[in-house]
């Protein structure tokens, strides 16, 4: 075909989203939880981040860090206007449930189909890492913060 031709298709490679490209990695669904569970869902929301990247469902990203951050200061909110007596296990339950039901309502049928194709997972361990790291971060901001504005 003719170079300047204005009607000739492009040479590009087409991403299909929802699809995995080969060889790469994606965390389960399990994998949300455990990295929320250990982590605020800040970590649920980095986790699922790398999933919607890697389906090429990028319009989400946003959305999930969003969410994740909405969440914790929710929950920060409550924590602090609630009674000191009252346990905080419900709440640590509703984020991980929210988080996890977030990304099965979005890309359970994605994560079925990689692992249904052989497809590559990150270990369960690498989130409850990412949790953790997660979680110091968290805590080197907000003590801070809270010791200066005498919340301690």
């Amino acid at each position: 075909m003719d170079a300047n031709n204005p009607f000739q298709t492009p040479a590009a490679d087409l991403v299909n989203p929802g699809v995995v490209a080969a060889g790469e990695k994606l965390y389960s669904l399990a994998a949300v939880g455990w990295a929320t569970f250990f982590g605020t869902p800040l970590a649920g929301a980095y986790v699922l981040a790398h999933n919607f990247r890697s389906l090429g469902l990028h319009q989400h990203v946003k959305t999930v860090w969003l969410l994740a951050i909405g969440l914790l200061l929710a929950v920060s909110v409550l924590t602090y206007v609630l009674p000191e007596n009252l346990s905080g296990t419900g709440f640590t339950v509703a984020q991980v449930m929210g988080m996890y039901f977030y990304a099965k309502s979005l890309i359970a049928a994605q994560i079925t189909e990689h692992r249904l194709r052989d497809g590559a997972f990150y270990s369960n361990w690498r989130a409850v890492g990412i949790g953790l790291l997660m979680l110091v971060a968290v805590l080197v901001v907000v003590v801070p913060l809270m010791l200066l504005t005498g919340l301690a």
